[in-house]
This record gives structure tokens, C-alpha cells and sequence, in this order.
């Protein structure tokens, strides 16, 4: 006997304004995709009937847009709304607040007013440029869209709140989803810390976490106080075991030094031997993946998170954060 997924039997209806921006379309367009991953009909509306990310970057090497691959798999597409759609996806205030026939989730990149934002932009506004940012080079977005992702993630947790509400007689009450919002509440450790007083983080601030270079890779070298014997031991500088590196503060004062020496140690090493080195020691070390490392990781194989191209071991889509498993 096969369990019907969640969502079947329901039409959800993605409808992005013509001068929506990328960052919003996206949010739209994922949270869509889980819809019909979990069962729903999904239909995605454009002026053209066609798909509106099929032209976009980056291209797989059969010169389909891998975004647009990924974020319409599993949707039609149409020049209008459905007559049967029970639900809708959308950028548009008056669609949303005068949707009638079931849940309606508004999207935007902002809900305060309707300027067009960039992820570049959203990421500056909630901080979180801060992170990874430094004095004097341009900034940088996170790579991919993690943002629009996050946000779209965020609207299909409000599409199934609605649709719930809607069947237990609470009204159909839009819900609404604003991406910045989202980032802002991804970036929530700087809020505390504004809470505490800790007035000096953001770019320059003094940190004892790190990056570090291998010979043939990288590693991020996260640890505490107590940690630092086992350091010791990892990269055999004793100079580490001195009153300069042992508390978070003394690192931070002289945190040049001190990545100095981690990464003259680590420079001519293989950022495995390193790694298994550090968990033997029961150092919370962790590499930085490429997207090749990724495909061939053992939990990212255990987990079946990336669909690979038919005849292909090295191109393909990841999977979505949620599955459903149909019993036989």
C-alpha cells in the first residue's frame, strides 16, 4: 500500500510579478519546488508560458540552466493562473490579500516597500557581510543564494501553516515572508550580541577561528581553551602552550601570530592527514569543501543528497532538505 504524499491532490499556483527581482523569484520558486516534491501540481505562471529562469546562469554542460533544471523540476508551466489552483505563491500584494480558495503566501524581498533588492544587498542589511567581509575589498556575496533559499524554505513552512489553518476553520489569512527578514533572523547571534553590548564585531573584529591553508585544501581550525593542549600537540610548536595563545582573549590580541604559526605548520601537510589527526585529538577541525568534494563526500553519498546525471559521476542537482518515503 502506497502512503499519498502530503500535498497531493492540491494545486499551488507560483505567481511573480513581471518586475519581481531574481532574489524574490527564487524564494518563490524553491518553496514551489518543495510543494511538488511532497506531491502538490504545481504551476508556475509567466507572460510567456515558459519557464522564466530557463535562460538564466550558471549552465549545465548541456547548456540548461542548472537553476532552472533544479527549481522547475517536477512544475508545468502557463500563461495564466489554473482554474482548479487551490493555493498560490506570489509576489503580488492584491493576488495575495484577495485569494480566495485557500492558502495564499506574499514573498517579497522586502515588506516594508518595493525596491528592488539584490542578495548582495539583503545580506549587507541583516549583517551578515560582516561575517566574511574585510577591510578594504569589495564585498562579497555568500556564494549560490542562500538568502533566496533560506526565504523559500521559510514561505513553504508558511504555504503548509495556512493550508493547515484554512482546514481546521482559522481563516485564510495570507501569509507573508520577507527575505530579508529571513536573513536577519539567520544572522540572530548579532542581535544578541547588540543585547550584551558586544559592540566590536563586523569586519576587523578579533577572532581565534580561522582558515587555514593545507597543501591541498583548506580546513576551518575552531577551538576553546581547553583545546589548546591538544593544539599543541597537533602542530608541536610550543609556543602555542604560552600565556600569549592560552585564553580567547590573548588569541584574539595576537591572533596574527597565531595563525602564523598554525598555518607554517600546515602548509606542506595534506588537509586529511590533518583532519584525522585533529579528530583523534578531539579537535573540532572541519574541512572547507569544493562542490567536487562534496559529489564524492561519504555523507553526502550515505544520504543520496546529490542526483547525479544519468552517465555522469561528476554533474548533477542536490536533492531537496525534505523527502518523503512512499511504503510499498
Amino acid at each position: 500500500m502506497l502512503i499519498p504524499k502530503p500535498l497531493a491532490g492540491r494545486t499551488i499556483a507560483e505567481v511573480p510579478r513581471p518586475d519581481l527581482d531574481s532574489v524574490s523569484q527564487i524564494s518563490i520558486a524553491f518553496a514551489g519546488r518543495i510543494a511538488a516534491d511532497l506531491g502538490a501540481q504545481v504551476v508556475c505562471v509567466s507572460a510567456s508560458g515558459d519557464d522564466p529562469m530557463a535562460s538564466w546562469a550558471p549552465f549545465a554542460a548541456d547548456g540548461q540552466s542548472a537553476i532552472g533544471a533544479f527549481l522547475g523540476s517536477g512544475k508545468a508551466f502557463a500563461e495564466t493562473v489554473p482554474e482548479d489552483a487551490s493555493d498560490v505563491l506570489t509576489s503580488d500584494r492584491d493576488l495575495a490579500d484577495g485569494w480566495n480558495r485557500g492558502a495564499a503566501v506574499l514573498i517579497r524581498s522586502s515588506l516594508d516597500n518595493d525596491a528592488v533588492h539584490s542578495e548582495l544587498t539583503i545580506l549587507a542589511a541583516s549583517g551578515l557581510l560582516d561575517i566574511f567581509g574585510e577591510a578594504g575589498r569589495p564585498p562579497l556575496a555568500l556564494p549560490g543564494h542562500q538568502a533566496a533559499y533560506s526565504a523559500g524554505a521559510a514561505a513553504f513552512d508558511a504555504l503548509v501553516a495556512a493550508i493547515l489553518g484554512a482546514t481546521l476553520g482559522n481563516g485564510q489569512t495570507p501569509g507573508q515572508v520577507s527575505v530579508v527578514d529571513v536573513a536577519l533572523w539567520l544572522n540572530w547571534k548579532n542581535y544578541m550580541a547588540a543585547a550584551l553590548g558586544m559592540d566590536d564585531l563586523g569586519i576587523n573584529r578579533a577572532e581565534d577561528w580561522v582558515t587555514v591553508a593545507a597543501r591541498d585544501g583548506h580546513f576551518a581550525l575552531v577551538l576553546q581553551d581547553k583545546n589548546i593542549p591538544q593544539l599543541v600537540e597537533l602542530v608541536g610548536d610550543p609556543h602555542l602552550a604560552g600565556p600569549r595563545f592560552a585564553t580567547l582573549a590573548a588569541r584574539r590580541q595576537n591572533v596574527a601570530e597565531f595563525v602564523s604559526i598554525v598555518s607554517d605548520w600546515a602548509r606542506d601537510m595534506s588537509r586529511e592527514d590533518i583532519l584525522v589527526t585533529a579528530r583523534r585529538l578531539g579537535l573540532p577541525f572541519g574541512p572547507v569543501l569544493t562542490i567536487a568534494d562534496l559529489i564524492g563526500d561519504q555523507q553526502m553519498l550515505a544520504r543520496d543528497f546529490i542526483e547525479l546525471a544519468k552517465g555522469s559521476p561528476r554533474h548533477g542537482l542536490p536533492r531537496l532538505p525534505a523527502a518523503w518515503f512512499q511504503a510499498a
